[in-house]
């Protein structure tokens, strides 16, 4: 990336309550001129700030992204600094000199830094953006939430010896949840069992002895709690999905792209979209982009010699819902991230394995949205002849082990 210097730049440091900003005007004849002034984080502060930099003719200012207190001060940048550009900064980029730390010389580094281009700044969504992001990262919250308290309901039914989640295979499901009721208003397990619906009545016998447990009254309770607290989350996700299908109106057009690669369904292509936007160009290319996810391996090598490293970090939020769309992807028939997982999984282990698909889809997701064009499978192209070789040799001692004669001869164009 070619470094672009500013004239006068201005860094902020960053806390909950109060913010140092340092301007530096850049002097060719002399050192650079740094005015450095302490605001608070209210909304007039904020508004008072940003127009100080206007007035001293700042043409960019750098803030830390360390935790949520940099998103307000950035709000109002963006809102009252008309021609400011906001540059967000990876703390890892900004390393501490030597001597003192305080926060004067911290808000002069960054200004130092962003006025000679010596970062790069991370990727800032737009309020739009933000606004579905905002609901999209809410909802993970919100599902993981509810699998928690169906752990916990599941705990307080084996505590009471209800061996439901030895028989049914979703025991909060519209026969489990039933059952539950009955048994909490008081019914034998022989009643509950006969509320079986659908496949599940198959298994009444096993179902009747599942539910001989019984509830005291502080476990009756607990249940009745976590069951209504089950209810409530279900109905807040469903307020939860309508609005971000109301925001997520604009990207119809991408959505239908995302929905044409295999693992991707109307949750997951929001997310996606939520966190990269539907305009990939903000990143140079897909290699940048499944770096920024976190979806890179790690890197570790001193002295010629290459290190374990755990993957590199990025978006959590997109790292996890790609992973699990990369589950559902290589479950489906006819996918084409199935074999690639079948061949990594042997050597890499699952986790690894479906990490590296996760990155196909993302490299998949970026040239869809880049050219934009529905999923195309990868042309199916040959291994390399050493990889050739060696899969030979690998299969054929393996038939041999078993007990096979083998005679290998070379397939031509069609004919065996």
């Amino acid at each position: 990336m070619k470094r672009q210097q500013f004239a006068t730049a201005a860094g902020i440091d960053v806390h909950r309550d109060n913010v140092v900003v340092s301007l530096r005007r850049h002097r060719a004849d002399a050192e650079d001129e740094i005015v450095t002034k302490t605001f608070e984080t209210f909304r007039d502060s904020l508004e008072e700030m940003t127009r100080w930099l206007v007035h001293e003719g700042a043409e960019a200012v750098g803030l830390e992204s360390t935790g949520v207190y940099w998103m307000p001060v950035v709000r109002v940048l963006q809102e009252q600094g008309k021609g400011l550009l906001v540059w967000l900064i990876n703390p890892m980029d900004v390393k501490r000199g030597a001597g003192r730390k305080t926060d004067v010389r911290d808000s002069r580094r960054i200004s130092e830094l962003v006025m000679y281009g010596s970062v790069c700044p991370s990727y800032l969504a737009g309020a739009e953006q933000r606004e579905l992001r905002r609901l999209t990262r809410h909802r993970t919250k919100l599902t993981a939430d509810q699998t928690r308290y169906k752990n916990r309901v599941i705990k307080q039914l084996e505590s009471s010896g209800v061996k439901l989640a030895s028989v049914l295979s979703d025991c909060l499901g519209v026969s489990g949840r039933a059952m539950i009721e009955a048994l909490l208003s008081g019914k034998d397990s022989d009643s509950a069992a006969e509320l079986a619906r659908g496949t599940a009545r198959r298994s009444i016998p096993a179902l009747r002895r599942a539910l001989k447990g019984s509830f005291t009254p502080s476990t009756a309770l607990v249940l009745r709690q976590q069951l209504a607290l089950l209810d409530a989350l279900e109905k807040q996700l469903q307020v939860v999905d309508l609005e971000i299908g109301t925001l997520a109106q604009k990207l119809a057009e991408e959505r239908e792209l995302l929905h044409s690669a295999p693992g991707i369904d109307e949750v997951a292509s929001a997310a996606v979209l939520a966190e990269t936007g539907p305009d990939v160009s903000v990143f140079p290319s897909a290699k940048h982009c499944t770096a920024w996810a976190g979806l890179c391996p790690g890197s570790e090598e001193s002295a010629g010699k290459s290190k374990k490293a755990p993957a590199r970090k990025g978006n959590k939020y997109l790292r996890t819902i790609l992973i699990q769309c990369a589950w559902a992807a290589i479950r489906k028939t006819d996918s084409p991230y199935a074999a690639p997982f079948r061949r990594l999984c042997p050597r890499l282990g699952p986790k690894k394995a479906i990490m590296a698909i996760a990155r196909k889809m993302l490299t998949a997701i970026y040239y869809m949205l880049r050219d934009r064009k529905p999923f195309a499978p990868p042309d199916t192209v040959p291994p390399p002849d050493h990889v050739r070789e060696r899969l030979l040799k690998r299969y054929t001692k393996a038939l041999q082990n078993l007990g096979f004669d083998i005679t290998l001869a070379n397939r031509v164009q069609g004919v065996s």
